[in-house]
């Protein structure tokens, strides 16, 4: 007779060993086979009468978790198995006590090195133990969760069982742990443990890790509705050590952390949460860490249709096969037919493609597919789409509670004369006192109103009061900084509810059964109240998922699907330049969805369909309609060798062939959604200002609120009011002036104080990505681009076109060494720099054959070049400078003579670059001049015309630059920069010295930063970083280098100066949208809180209800939301001329 008793925590040689010790004492046992790989008992025994179920509790005992016999599952788990968590803690301590590898583990005495046989190791994919300093990350997913405390028990649980575990945090939100790990082996003990708390548990992932300085969370925050919950937000993050920095968007609903340990991380969300926000954590990304040389790509695929216990292995083995070029992190099994592996792309061997038909190949039966992770907008859609359907079954009951309540509470109490019999037969008292049926009504119907229809206004209230309560947070913060909008409706209809109760008590202890009873409630209030705040609500986020559209038509601009083209004779190794791309034939192209697409691979772009990927063309000639990313609406041709970007639009007559060289998280597009993802999240100053206001208007509001209630207490019992004022049945002037005080809490909105920036700025971003501008700098970038005082422009580049300069004229003064050879040493030399004036000279050199060797060539800094050039023939040896001016004079060399003098004086006159070049042999004691060379860049043709339009806006224009004062001044003049406003023949740091020196010298017209400048800088170079950086606003040009564009505010992908002022525009009227939204905003608090708390009453009795109070506030940041929203209709008046980027969706 054979039985099998499935295990859950076989793992190595010790259990096993325990297992058959245990077994082996039973009566007619034969045989014991243990299955580590498979979690299995196998018993052989002489007769049928084993009793297996006392073989079970034995193993039991031992530590070991039954998880079946012979096949038959234990019933499913229930509510008392919960129960009984301490009894599994209790066999996961005898489990260690009887395993050697579990107790050596734990006490961290494991030798480095040793391997026993694990699970880990016997299954399909085997984990190599690494150094002492390798860490891992062990990601669980974790059921069973509900609350924080039960993250708190987990946590507890781990870190007491496993105290050498380095960290560990659990997401509650996401049902997940994670522990960083010196040991892997200890992944499978911390699932245990967890199991053995109570709480369900599965290992998903284990991967190496390197220390990192930090760590970039991208997450979605729920319930924010404005600045004062962006606030609340904050302080509970920064509360937390190790947090860095915070970026919080109310308006999408993310937040991006900075943090510098990774325990923290799992910290966020309770903290969070604790605060009364909903935390969901969508990516996490390590900082400062190296690239590798080859960009790897981590793919999970699900695979269906596996129909054995054989397919998972021989799906493993498939990607076993490619050797260390593929590794599965999670490798595939039945009960999860999911597999992710990262892998290094090399095609056509090793690509997505040739894997999945390998998978494919395994069985005809398996259906393979890639999963996509969700991205952080999809995530944050998700949420608002969940949060607005919540509002709106919410809404949809109130709203079928309204209609009764305003027949019966309205019609009937107000319009029905009083002799109406449905009126009469409504105000007779009816069970107990002298409650009315109108009042027993009206308490029915409003009752799940307030505990349904409110409860996320309750909900979060009741959170953020918990959370200002945790320790550690500053008693200032508890009573003056508290609360937000949520705090604020919940109070209004809780008072409201409450105090009708309390009435309804007064009126039952009331003498009159059988007569008319008292009708005085609020509780018609808290359903309208309840109504009209989520209307607003729902309203606000509806609104508010307008405003954030500007990424998500973003990536919408890359086609789901890509037309593949194989040609068998291209070698990529093989092809350096145009001439070896047209002996290459490509055939027919088959369409594929993009995500099966790698660098190195051939993509044909039809006319009229969008480019997928960034590449470079190698077959065909075509336009390009490029305006959806740079803003240009002129078609670009591109041929044989140009590069073509992803979300462009082949516009011409005829197709190309493109050779991909960046695909989905590489390219351009990718690039400028991440800019405006970040830009988006950095806030503007005219926001912490309303942060700041918005953080104590909640407590301002309520003291307000209580203000209002005992003073009209105090005139009434006082008699200072007239008896008629008292128009309520019962409570007297103590109920008579909480109306004024519900009232009070019910009008006042922060959320208007709160969108006004945010909202603006949103759309703003979006606009501007319209025409090509990227503002990295986000909110920041537009206030202060809106008051720029100086401009700077950087001369090469710039002002000038910058492409490629040419060398117009040249001198050349032989001396033992020909013009030949002198071209031959520039020419080399310039072939180690990245200045646009070496391209001049290595294509003046580029037909040179001169047999001259250069070596040792060195760069200084914003001079030029240093090296030693060889002849090969004789072995003659030359010490060579080739650069400015400043150079050779600071060489040492005083071989200038007057004719040289003169021929420089000329070139730079005409506005021309010059570069001299001298050298001296062994045998010669000072530089002399071989040669002297002059380069010109040809003048933007807009660039005078910009200038002209910056001086009619009253901005002072200057120039930068480190070219000669002869020359940049020369520039200057052709465009209209006066001459004392040219600063020439300065080094890269020394242009952001001259930055600095211009905030603090320079005419403050608008109010800028401690009265000083505004000063914004414009260039396109790795020189120009530094004054970039240096800047107020820092302004890129596309064309140029992506340190320049990495330290700008503002990146302009278009590099027409037009859109320097489009640019300066959109500021501007983004600022003013702003300042109209907050005036707008402050003046409905500053008037509708006063008349709310009855300042005009005495006037004809005039009061505003809670009812109507309730309407005007949500209309009020509805009107907002809206402002900012008509900002989508505005025009720059730079761009008449400039046709801007089409719609991202037409333009496909």
């Amino acid at each position: 007779m054979i039985h099998t008793i499935k295990l859950k925590n076989i793992h190595c040689g010790s259990c096993e060993s325990t297992i058959k010790e245990a077994v082996s004492g039973f009566e007619n046992v034969a045989h014991v086979n243990v299955s580590i790989q498979d979690d299995m008992v196998t018993i052989q025994s002489v007769t049928s009468e084993l009793p297996v179920m006392e073989v079970a509790k034995t193993l039991m005992d031992k530590g070991f978790q039954v998880v079946s016999i012979d096949d038959n599952a234990p019933p499913s788990r229930s509510w008392l198995d919960v129960l009984h968590f301490r009894r599994r803690r209790r066999l996961d301590k005898v489990h260690r006590q009887n395993c050697e590898h579990c107790k050596a583990a734990e006490l961290g005495q494991e030798e480095h090195g040793r391997r026993s046989v694990s699970r880990s190791e016997l299954s399909t994919v085997t984990f190599v133990d690494g150094d002492e300093s390798q860490k891992f990350r062990a990601v669980y997913v974790i059921g069973d969760m509900t609350c924080a405390a039960c993250t708190s028990t987990v946590t507890n649980v781990v870190k007491n069982e496993h105290p050498q575990v380095l960290e560990f945090g659990v997401d509650l939100l996401n049902k997940s742990g994670t522990a960083i790990i010196d040991d892997k082996r200890l992944a499978d003990a911390i699932q245990e443990t967890i199991r053995g708390s109570g709480y369900s548990a599965d290992l998903v992932e284990l991967v190496p890790v390197e220390t990192s300085k930090g760590y970039k969370v991208s997450a979605t925050v729920g319930g924010m509705t404005c600045a004062s919950c962006s606030s609340a937000v904050k302080r509970a993050v920064t509360s937390l050590p190790d947090v860095e920095d915070v970026s919080i968007d109310v308006i999408n609903g993310t937040a991006v952390f900075v943090v510098g340990s990774k325990s923290v991380i799992s910290q966020l969300g309770e903290a969070i949460e604790d605060a009364g926000y909903e935390y969901q954590q969508v990516d996490v990304q390590e900082l400062l860490t190296a690239s590798t040389a080859k960009a790897s790509r981590t793919v999970n695929l699900s695979v269906e249709g596996m129909f054995c216990q054989h397919c998972p292995d021989n799906v493993n083995r498939v990607l076993k096969g490619y050797g260390d070029v593929v590794v599965i992190d999670n490798p595939i099994s039945l009960d999860s037919p999911f597999i992710k592996f990262t892998y290094t792309p090399d095609p056509p061997v090793v690509t997505i493609r040739s894997i999945l038909d390998k998978i494919k190949a395994v069985s005809p039966e398996f259906k393979v597919s890639i999963v996509h992770p969700k991205s952080l907008e999809e995530r944050a859609a998700e949420y608002k789409r969940k949060e607005q359907l919540a509002l709106a079954y919410r809404l949809g009951f109130t709203t079928l509670v309204v209609i009764p309540t305003f027949i019966i509470g309205i019609i009937g109490m107000d319009l029905l004369p009083s002799g109406n019999s449905f009126r009469q037969y409504m105000h007779e008292s009816m069970w107990v006192g002298s409650v009315s049926r109108l009042s027993w009504a009206l308490f029915f119907m409003a009752t799940p109103v307030y505990f349904y229809g409110a409860d996320t206004f309750h909900t979060k209230a009741i959170k953020e009061i918990i959370g200002l309560w945790r320790p550690g947070v500053p008693w200032k913060v508890r009573f003056l900084m508290f609360g937000s909008m949520n705090l604020l409706m919940s109070l209004g209809t809780t008072v409201a509810y409450f105090s009708s109760i309390a009435l309804l008590a007064l009126a039952a202890q009331a003498d009159g059964h059988n007569s008319e009873g008292y009708t005085t409630t609020y509780f018609d209030s808290v359903v309208f109240l309840t109504f009209f705040l989520l209307i607003g609500r729902l309203l606000d986020s509806y609104s508010k998922s307008k405003t954030s559209s500007a990424v998500s038509l973003l990536s919408k601009l890359r086609p789901e699907t890509v037309l593949l083209v194989e040609d068998q004779n291209v070698d990529n190794d093989k092809i350096t330049d145009k001439n070896e791309i047209h002996k290459h034939k490509f055939g027919n192209a088959v369409e594929v969805p993009f995500d099966l697409i790698e660098v190195g691979d051939f993509i044909r772009v039809t006319p009229g369909s969008a480019c997928a990927v960034d590449g470079i063309v190698f077959e065909g000639s075509t336009y390009f309609n490029e305006s959806s990313l740079t803003g240009e609406s002129r078609p670009i041709e591109r041929g044989v060798g140009a590069q073509v970007f992803a979300g462009t639009v082949n516009s011409g007559n005829s197709s190309v062939v493109v050779k991909v060289t960046a695909t989905e998280g590489g390219s351009l597009l990718d690039s400028i959604v991440a800019v405006v993802r970040e830009g988006q999240l950095r806030r503007a100053p005219v926001e912490r200002v309303a942060e700041k206001l918005t953080s104590v208007f909640v407590p301002i509001v309520t003291a307000l609120s209580v203000i209002t209630w005992v003073i009209w207490l105090a005139l009434g019992l006082s008699g200072a009011l007239p008896k008629h004022y008292l128009d309520i049945e019962i409570g007297g002037w103590v109920v008579w002036s909480l109306q004024f005080s519900i009232t009070v809490f019910v009008i006042a909105c922060p959320c208007g104080i709160g969108l006004a920036a945010p909202t603006a700025l949103f759309v703003g971003t979006g606009l501007a990505a319209k025409y090509g501008i990227l503002a990295r700098g986000g909110g920041e970038a537009f206030q202060e681009g809106s008051k720029i005082d100086i401009m700077c422009f950087d001369k090469t580049g710039t002002l000038t076109e910058g492409g490629e300069p040419q060398v117009t004229d040249q001198k050349y003064y032989a001396n033992g060494i020909t013009e030949d050879e002198l071209q031959r040493i520039a020419g080399e030399m310039e072939s180690h720099s990245s200045h646009p004036l070496g391209s001049a000279i290595k294509a003046m050199a580029q037909a040179s054959e001169a047999p001259i060797e250069v070596y040792e060539v060195s760069e200084v800094s914003g001079k030029g070049l240093k090296a030693k050039a060889k002849r090969t023939s004789d072995g003659t040896v030359w010490e060579v400078i080739l650069g400015n001016e400043r150079l050779l004079a600071e060489s040492g060399s005083t071989d200038i003579n007057s004719e040289h003098q003169d021929t420089l004086t000329l070139w730079k006159r005409q506005g021309k670059s010059v570069i001299v070049l001298a050298l001296k042999s062994n045998e010669e004691g000072t530089l002399r001049i071989g040669a002297m060379f002059a380069a010109a860049d040809k003048l933007r043709d807009e660039s005078a015309k910009v200038i002209k339009e910056l001086h009619k806006r009253s901005i002072d224009t200057w120039m930068i630059s480190g070219d000669n004062e002869t020359t940049a001044k020369a520039i200057a003049s052709q465009v209209g920069i006066p001459a004392d406003h040219v600063i020439a023949g300065v080094l890269p740091q020394e242009k952001a010295d001259k930055v600095t020196w211009l905030q603090k010298t320079g005419k403050a017209l608008r109010g800028g930063q401690s009265g000083r400048a505004i000063v914004a800088m414009v260039g396109d170079g790795v020189n120009d970083a530094p004054s970039l950086v240096a800047a107020d606003v820092g302004v890129a040009i596309g064309s140029g280098s992506d340190i320049a564009m990495s330290s700008a505010e503002f990146v302009l992908l278009n590099s027409n100066l037009n859109y320097l002022l489009v640019m300066i525009d959109i500021s501007r009227a983004t600022l003013n949208r702003i300042k109209l939204n907050f005036g707008w905003a402050l003046v409905y608090n500053v008037v509708g809180i006063p008349i709310a708390a009855g300042v005009i009453y005495p006037h004809n009795n005039f009061r505003l209800g809670p009812v109507w109070a309730s309407l005007a506030m949500a209309l009020s940041s509805v009107s907002v939301v809206t402002s900012s929203l008509l900002l989508k209709l505005y025009r720059p008046r730079a761009a008449k001329g400039l046709q801007n980027a089409s719609n991202p969706e037409s333009s496909q």
